[in-house]
């Protein structure tokens, strides 16, 4: 791992690393606040990662994640903090297509993260089996419209707790009218 490495700012030699039987990448970047540029890991093979936890943690430099789109995260389970404070990240059209349907942690994933403006590249996700959506899009304070996430299956969903917080922007939570939260256990401070 690359834990705590501020001035790491070019990782190209990692371009060819063989990663396939990775199962756990969680931290590997954390708080490398110099990393803007993440082309090297385009071609990394992640299909048997099951934890993803803090993965970018702290990349404040971070704003393409373009590289990412092909990668397949489908048995991952934890995507909890993920992109935590990735200030400058303010597309995440890449993840689209991402199959996040065995995930069951959300929690912190997209956490001031204060560019991110909508999240209309989330809103074919399959987050079914997510039970713990704590924070997830805290302090995105630039958020303006949910209406992408109308559709999330959230029903086995247990915390919620400032899963949008300081989202100081948002004006209007209709979208998420008919979301079904009767496992929810954990609201507290969702929308303060």
């Amino acid at each position: 791992r690359f834990y705590g490495c501020s001035s790491l700012s070019d990782i190209k030699s990692m371009e060819n690393w063989n990663v396939s039987n990775g199962t756990n990448f969680s931290y590997m970047f954390f708080n490398c606040s110099s990393l803007s540029d993440i082309q090297s890991l385009e071609k990394w093979n992640v299909s048997n990662c099951t934890n993803f936890l803090s993965m970018f943690y702290g990349s404040s430099s971070l704003s393409n994640i373009k590289s990412m789109e092909k990668w397949n995260v489908s048995n991952c389970t934890n995507f909890s903090c993920m992109f935590f404070n990735c200030s400058l990240l303010s597309d995440i059209q890449s993840l689209e297509k991402w199959n996040v349907s065995n995930g069951k942690n959300f929690a912190g994933m997209f956490f001031n993260c204060s560019l991110l403006s909508d999240m209309k590249s989330l809103e074919k996700w399959n987050v079914s089996n997510g039970t713990n959506f704590s924070g997830m899009f805290c302090n995105c304070s630039s958020l303006l419209d949910i209406k992408s996430l109308e559709k999330w299956n959230v029903s086995n969903g247990t915390y919620f707790s400032v899963m949008f917080n300081s989202c100081s922007s948002l004006s209007n939570i209709k979208s998420l009218e008919n979301w079904n939260v009767s496992s929810g256990t954990k609201f507290s401070g969702m929308f303060y």
